[in-house]
């Protein structure tokens, strides 16, 4: 992965949903036409940060990479927000 890769702001962007999913998160690849971030957590939860907002890919990543090929809907991340 380039680190350079994304916008300015992912940081903060990134900062703000570990600490809404009470998770520290790390980048592990970007979508290239809008370099958008795959993210995953501690618990392998993968989130995907893209300008619309952040979405909830899937848990582990068989199952973040089945349904990111199939186009599955993702859920708004922050339903997995700690409350």
């Amino acid at each position: 992965m380039d680190p350079r890769a994304g916008y300015e702001g992912d940081a903060a962007d990134i900062a703000e949903l570990a600490a809404n999913l009470g998770q520290r998160l790390f980048p592990v690849g970007y979508e290239t036409p809008d370099l958008s971030l795959l993210l995953v957590d501690e618990e392998e939860r993968f989130f995907y940060l893209h300008h619309t907002g952040a979405y909830y890919c899937g848990s582990g990543a068989h199952e973040m990479f089945t349904g990111f090929i199939n186009n599955v809907d993702t859920p708004d991340a922050e339903d997995f927000f700690v409350r």
